[in-house]
């Protein structure tokens, strides 16, 4: 997640915390006078169970078809080499030739 979402969640944990007889509504109208949407607001303030402002690494989705090792081997195979096409790789690989191309670079 960017930073500035993160530095986001932890500008709302931080005056909710602060100011919680409040409630709510008053962190809310707070962070929608400088112009950040309602939703994502209440959205934060749904999470705020003590989770951490930052994005937790390894929280994403999980590489199936090019795992590190994959990518290895796709960059030895074009590296520094004729011989192999992206079509020729997207059929080894068992993707398309678009995956090819923005994975080797």
């Amino acid at each position: 997640m960017a930073p500035k979402e993160d530095d986001l969640r932890s500008r709302v944990y931080k005056l909710y915390s602060d100011h919680q007889e409040s409630g709510k509504q008053f962190t809310a109208k707070q962070f929608m006078d400088e112009g950040v949407s309602k939703s994502t607001i209440y959205d934060i303030l749904k999470r705020e169970d003590n989770l951490p402002a930052e994005r937790q690494s390894g929280s994403g989705r999980i590489a199936k078809i090019f795992t590190p090792k994959k990518v290895e081997q796709l960059k030895k195979d074009f590296d520094h080499k004729d011989g192999i096409s992206q079509r020729q790789a997207a059929k080894k690989y068992g993707c398309s030739q678009q995956m090819i191309s923005h994975m080797h670079m």
